[in-house]
């Protein structure tokens, strides 16, 4: 085919220039008339075909019956593999280069996985696009809104305004053990995991259900264990952690497929996402059923934990269901690429299926996107060509999300995003918020997270957050290679950057005023009251700073209404309208404008002021602390017993939570003065002791009334406000050290506790002193026992005395405490072990064995080229030199998608045989390969090229064809390697018969499948050996008929086909966990392990220098290892340095990789905060280490005979500093 395309174009292409230039020398107008209506018809079409793809609305899956009609049905596509494989079978036994059943072995398993005529898909019933709407699927607010609504400014769960502050919970990427076995020990390691993000001030998790990790063959689906979705969601309620579920079936690029099954992958007659080639999409049925045979089994796992539904246990978790992820992706010139059709059909699949919950997409691009010139000329022409029919109307979810990629530099009007989203009644959701550069100032979440909330962004997501390890083979190529770069904010050990504890302060301050900040406008946005009987802030402003760093906020007034309704339940007492106090919020960014210490101005302007431009009403002085930023809070009520309130009327300080004591009395959490200076000021005559001082002051427009200035002391303690109606704040002046580890009880939104609270805001207690700190709910601490939490002092506010604190005893005596004398004021001490000092002395390991993979004992499977599977007759001369070398079947293909595939070729030579003084080896690999011939090792080459262009971009598409072995888009077959393997091979002596046997193997490691992101068709790129050429002898000798040779290019292929090479690999789909291998079928061998002797390098922890033989092949190390009991959350790391590939296994889960790089890895084995490789058991832990390397890295003078060896360290350490591991 290749010859009759190549043929055909050397006669087609000159004929079409030359038509093209006489049409352009003889008519200029009419070439470019004929342009201009080819680009619109063009862009017409792709339109159309994006908004009315032909869709059906029936979907009907069932097994194929022989006698069964299938008339009605489509056709499935036939690959051209599957015809290879079936001109295979029918081959004759007497064929040239064939015995007839030499390759049935591959073939069977490649016609297995590929499964053609499985299934057949029935369409029936009218188009989807007419049977779907917006208005069909629209969430019934109606209904449910009395427990869940929302409008553009935030969620209410049952009334209550609401942030969804969220971070990505990859439950699938928590490494558990496959041989634990406990469900007790899977729902503590989430429980834990769940703890720290409500510690880290997160009240929602988004959780990205993973279709191949509950699906590993076709038809079998798996939940349970660390698979029971049912058993996370209960976990989530009880916490009191709402839930973001995001369905799929594309989950995202980090992960192999975007989250799609191997055996799915495989099936490559089924369009994956419906594209045909990268940025070409056309619907494909049988992935629409299959996309429903995915929500059948799933959403049946989360009916019934909707935030809507009410049980005996509470109310559900999930408030929002995200459809699929970025399929509102935009090609070149801004045209879309996704149908719309696709959004319907999941969308109908949703509710068909009993989702009630409101329905959200990820649009993949920051709606500044909108503005652009393209996006508005498409959106003009879409208007028009609606206008005349041409194609319909598009489609929108109940919310609108994006992937925002810096909303701190690219910030936007909100308001009009939403009126051209459609989603004029709806909050706006950045469901993966990213940070733009993990090195550059402004790179920070606690940066992002501050510019979303100030600019009104009620939902958003953070991605990569939390760095709770990853496992196995789950990552695509884009991740392959990238190590713990500092992106994530809390690594897999559960240790804080400066950046989290920053976060997770912003966190804590939206928390804190949730209910008076959540459901706000922008002052700017809407008209403001010009009078009230009560000191009300209107306006804020700070000197020396831009206006359009100060964005000021300010609460709803329905969701005022509803505080003051709240107040006057409590107190008996009524509230004018004129009372009516609107909260208002802040947010100054005083980034390269002003030090972090230098004093600003406050200038607020109360209601009773003709004007915020003509002058303001009174002043404070503040810093912004080291964020460089902050949140101010004015016009806060604190209500007391009597029915009177304590007004705060502005702050310059920063609150950072609230503590409810009693009604009417709280505990507000700010930093000391060298930290954050700044002050409060109060309605009326208040009496201040302790940590503070007061000044009774008159302002400016409010004469007839008088205002405390409270003023702290420097240094941390305790000062106490009391108003003039009883209602008391006790303000907590902190550390940086404490701030650094403050945690704050959020309880559970099912939980009396925080009910009680809700009316205010305020929160039920907070800790600080030590990191590991865990507040779950009814008032229990926990504290993770590591050696630094030894002896640590934690500080406790709440009205009762916790009732559970694991790992800490109450001190009695706290007399040299700065917060002592105080009764809603708890000290504890964390119990010491007498044990302490460094790793080693914790840390015993025993049983240093080693061994090598046998070549001879895997099994190996025939693999036929393209040229196995045609006749002599078929031979076209254009085509020979391809297919003589390029295999029919790659990796992929028989199920061979873990990390390595393995090749191997066996030819006998003679000195008859050879044609040249040199002999090579030309290998076509994806992505590294290793060589080995005759047992020497020849190094290797790797075929892989990371995308410098924005991802989804045409300069992104043509980069890709460029660079062989794309990370991501389409892969052009090249980057193949030539080998001179003339030293390693043997010749016999000239009277041999047999000749001398050669044996090449060759290990290639996969950095993964594509993900199908983004348009790119590249999830069934190729795996494995590609192609491979020997030059330098010819095979044909006594045995061949050479009156059959007709010229020299069929003698050089019949020489290729007397060559046969042979795969070996892990079928993954035959294995309860995909992901989980390394791909050696011997990997779990528990033959030929022998005692080695270990090489101490470093006296203070446990260590051994390890010589690997690249000559040897791969190479297995394995030992028990031992933790004490005294400090179970201690985190225990393998180090590893040397230039070798290295796979790392603990208790049979392949856990880490360690790239061939002089970069040293750190890899988590047990421990951590999270406690996520904690075992339960007693027994010791069995830790499994593979490596080979490259002959090129390695020192023929590190041991005796010369031999090559790559010297490689390994150590024990209880922290990632890598410092004093370099070689």
């Amino acid at each position: 085919m290749a010859g009759i395309i190549l043929e055909s174009g050397v006669v087609l292409v000159p004929l079409a220039c030359a038509a093209l230039y006489i049409v352009i020398s003889s008519n200029m107008l009419l070439f470019v008339f004929i342009t201009v209506a080819a680009s619109v018809g063009f862009v017409t079409y792709r339109l159309r075909y994006h908004y009315s793809s032909g869709a059906r609305g029936d979907l009907i899956v069932r097994t194929k019956d022989t006698g069964a009609d299938t008339s009605s049905t489509s056709k499935p596509r036939t690959k051209k593999k599957a015809k290879k494989s079936a001109s295979l079978a029918a081959t004759e036994p007497e064929s040239d280069h064939s015995s007839g059943g030499e390759f049935d072995e591959i073939v069977q398993d490649a016609q297995r996985h590929c499964d053609v005529d499985d299934e057949v898909v029935e369409r029936s019933g009218a188009l989807l696009a007419a049977a779907v709407t917006a208005e069909k699927t629209k969430y019934d607010m109606e209904l449910y809104g009395s427990a869940l609504s929302y409008d553009h400014r935030c969620f209410y769960i049952c009334g209550r305004p609401t942030w969804v502050l969220a971070a990505d919970f990859d439950y699938w990427r928590i490494p558990i053990p496959p041989s634990s076995g406990m469900a007790d020990q899977i729902t503590d390691t989430w429980r834990r995991v769940l703890l720290q993000y409500k510690a880290a001030g997160f009240n929602a998790v988004r959780i990205r259900f993973h279709w191949g990790f509950h699906s590993p063959s076709k038809g079998k689906y798996d939940f349970t264990g660390n698979r029971d979705v049912n058993k996370l969601l209960l976990l989530c309620e009880e916490l009191g952690v709402l839930v973001i579920a995001c369905l799929g079936p594309f989950i995202g690029d980090d992960v192999q497929g975007g989250g799609y099954p191997f055996w799915l992958i495989q099936r490559d007659h089924i369009r994956l996402r419906h594209l045909r080639a990268s940025g070409v999409k056309i619907w494909d049925d049988r992935f629409a059923a299959a996309e429903g045979e995915w929500y059948d089994q799933l959403i049946s796992m989360l009916v019934g934990h909707e935030v809507m539904t009410k049980s005996v246990r509470g109310r559900g978790c999930i408030v929002m269901v995200q459809l699929e992820n970025h399929l509102g992706a935009r090609g070149a010139l801004e045209l879309p690429l996704a149908l719309q059709d696709e959004t319907r059909l999941l969308a109908r699949m949703a509710r068909e299926r009993v989702i009630r919950a409101p329905l959200a997409t990820n649009n993949l691009r920051w709606p500044e996107n909108f503005t652009s010139l393209a996006a508005r000329t498409w959106a003009a022409v879409e208007k028009k060509l609606r206008s005349y029919h041409v194609i319909k109307g598009a489609y929108h979810s109940d919310i609108s999300g994006f992937t925002v990629r810096d909303i701190d530099g690219l910030p936007v009007d909100l308001d009009a995003v939403a009126r051209v989203t459609k989603g004029d009644n709806a909050p706006m959701a950045a469901l993966e918020l990213y940070k733009p550069n993990a090195e550059s100032a402004a790179g920070s979440f606690s940066r992002q997270v501050e510019a979303a909330i100030s600019q009104g962004l009620s939902v958003l997501s953070l991605p990569a957050y939390f760095s709770v390890g990853n496992w196995g083979n789950l990552d695509s190529p884009l991740k392959c290679r990238q190590d713990d770069c500092g992106y994530s904010a809390v690594s897999a050990d559960g240790a804080l950057s400066a950046d989290a504890r920053s976060t997770r302060l912003v966190l804590h301050i939206a928390r804190a005023f949730e209910l008076q900040v959540a459901s706000s406008d922008s002052v700017s946005s809407r008209p403001w009251i010009t009078s009230a009987s009560q000191p009300t802030v209107r306006g804020v402003s700070v000197s020396g700073l831009p206006a359009d760093a100060v964005r000021v906020r300010r609460q709803w007034e329905m969701a005022a209404t509803a505080t003051t309704r709240v107040h006057e339940q409590q107190s008996e007492s009524t509230l004018g309208e004129d009372q009516l106090q609107m909260t208002l919020a802040a947010y100054v960014d005083g980034q390269g404008a002003t030090a972090a210490d230098s004093e600003l101005a406050f200038l607020f302007t109360l209601a009773g002021a003709p004007a915020i431009t003509k002058g303001h009403s009174f002043a404070l002085t503040g810093t912004l602390g080291p964020r460089q930023r902050g949140i101010f809070i004015s016009n806060l009520v604190v209500g007391s017993k009597s029915g009177g309130l304590l007004s705060l009327v502005a702050a310059s300080k920063e609150i950072y939570t609230r503590v409810a004591l009693d009604l009417g009395v709280e505990v507000w959490i700010c930093a000391e003065e060298s930290i954050q200076n700044g002050q409060l000021f109060f309605d009326g005559e208040c009496k201040v002791t302790g940590h503070a001082e007061v000044e009774v002051v008159d302002v400016d427009h409010a004469k007839d009334r008088k205002f405390s200035f409270v003023i702290p002391k420097p240094g941390p303690g305790v000062a106490t406000v009391v108003g003039e109606s009883g209602a008391t704040v006790h303000v907590v002046l902190l550390a940086q050290t404490d701030l650094d580890t403050l945690v704050v009880d959020y309880g559970s939104f099912n939980s009396e506790k925080v009910q009680r609270s809700e009316t205010t805001g305020a929160m039920p207690a907070a800790a600080w002193g030590a990191d590991g700190i865990l507040m779950a709910d009814r008032g229990s601490v926990e504290l993770a026992q590591t050696r630094t939490n030894a002896a640590s002092r934690i500080v406790v506010v709440s009205r009762m005395q916790p009732q559970r604190c694991a790992g800490m005893r109450l001190l009695e005596d706290s007399t040299d405490s700065v917060y002592r004398g105080h009764q809603f004021i708890w000290h504890y001490i964390a119990e010491a072990n007498e044990q302490s000092g460094d790793i080693c002395t914790d840390v015993s390991v025993r049983g240093l064995e080693k061994r090598t993979t046998d070549w001879n004992s895997l099994p190996w499977k025939l693999l036929p080229t393209m040229a196995d599977l045609e006749t002599m007759d078929e031979i076209n001369l254009l085509s020979w030199q391809r297919d003589l070398g390029t295999f029919a079947y790659h990796a992929t293909d028989v199920g061979f998608n873990a990390s390595h595939v393995l090749h191997r070729c066996q030819v006998r030579l003679k000195p008859q045989h050879l044609t040249a003084s040199t002999i090579k080896l030309q290998l076509n690999v994806r992505h590294r390969c290793t060589v080995w011939v005759n047992g020497v090792n020849m190094s290797g080459h790797e075929t892989f090229h990371e995308l410098s262009a924005e991802p989804g971009s045409l300069a992104a598409c043509i980069e890709s064809m460029r660079n062989a072995g794309a990370a991501r888009g389409p892969d052009r077959w090249g980057g193949t390697a030539t080998y001179d393997v003339t030293k390693a091979i043997n010749i016999s002596a000239a009277d041999d018969e047999d000749g001398a046997l050669n044996e090449v193997v060759v290990v290639i490691e996969s950095y993964g499948l594509g993900t199908q992101a983004d348009g790119a068709n590249d999830a069934r790129a190729p795996r494995g050996l590609l192609a491979a050429y020997w030059h330098g002898f010819n095979l044909i000798g006594e045995d061949h008929d050479d009156s059959e040779i007709h010229d020299h290019s069929h003698d050089k292929r019949t020489e290729q086909l007397k060559i046969r090479w042979e795969i070996c690999g892990v079928d993954v789909t035959q294995l309860q966990q995909p992901y989980a291998s390394s791909g050696f079928p011997d990997e779990t061998s528990q033959t030929g392990w022998q005692p080695t002797v270990e090489h101490p390098f470093a006296p203070q922890r446990w260590s051994t220098r390890l010589n690997v033989d690249v000559n040897a092949g791969v190479q297995w190390w394995r030992w028990q290892m031992e933790p004490a009991n005294m400090y179970k959350d201690e985190p225990v790391y393998l180090a590893i340095s040397g230039k070798v590939v290295a796979y790392v296994w603990v208790n049979g889960l392949l856990l880490a990789k360690h790239r061939a790089s002089s970069k040293p890895s750190s890899v988590l084995l047990r421990g951590g905060l999270g406690s996520s490789r904690q075992k339960a058991s007693a027994a010791p832990d069995e830790v499994v280490v593979m490596m080979y390397g490259w002959a090129d890295d390695a020192d023929t003078s590190a041991t005796d005979g010369g031999s090559s060896t790559v010297a490689v360290e390994l150590s024990l350490n209880d922290s990632r500093g890598l410092s004093a591991l370099a070689p």
